[in-house]
């Protein structure tokens, strides 16, 4: 296990051990590493928690800052957001929920084009950037992200 990420993802106290800036920054972090090449395309979905909107609009505000575009799920369960990276091929989910933890934790599981968990390597690199050890540009102009409502996937779900 990393340094943030756990088991399934990462997660903590809201606002307390989890931080709506580190949600941002694992945001921007998806959304430069899957907008390198085009620009991105990243689901996300969320539990009923209290803090759930949070950090679903840090995650998105993230992803948009480095050129991703954000697709919202909204409230559905985990396997809605694994099922439609797969099928409507997202670069990457993102479920905002601590599942079975108390309800003031919460936590940012990710999984990639393939609807599993996100690669290790992947997680190494967003400690890295959380840690401050990368540096990356925000994305400028007409490179700039956007969110996109995408409640329509739970009826497909």
């Amino acid at each position: 296990m990393g340094r943030y990420f756990g088991t399934d993802g990462i997660r903590g106290k809201a606002n307390v051990t989890l931080s709506a800036q580190r949600a941002f920054l694992t945001g921007r972090y998806l959304g430069y590493i899957f907008s390198k090449e085009r620009k991105g395309k990243i689901l996300i979905g969320k539990d009923t928690r209290i803090s759930s909107s949070m950090y679903e609009m840090a995650v998105a505000a993230g992803a948009t800052s480095q050129g991703a575009d954000v697709y919202f799920l909204g409230t559905c369960p985990t396997p809605a957001v694994t099922y439609l990276v797969l099928k409507e091929k997202f670069d990457c989910g993102v479920m905002i929920s601590a599942s079975h933890n108390p309800y003031y934790d919460n936590g940012i599981k990710v999984f990639n084009c393939n609807g599993l968990k996100l690669e290790s390597s992947i997680e190494d690199e967003i400690e890295d950037y959380l840690d401050g050890k990368t540096v990356i540009e925000y994305a400028t102009e007409d490179k700039i992200g956007t969110n996109i409502d995408f409640s329509s996937g739970l009826e497909e779900y």
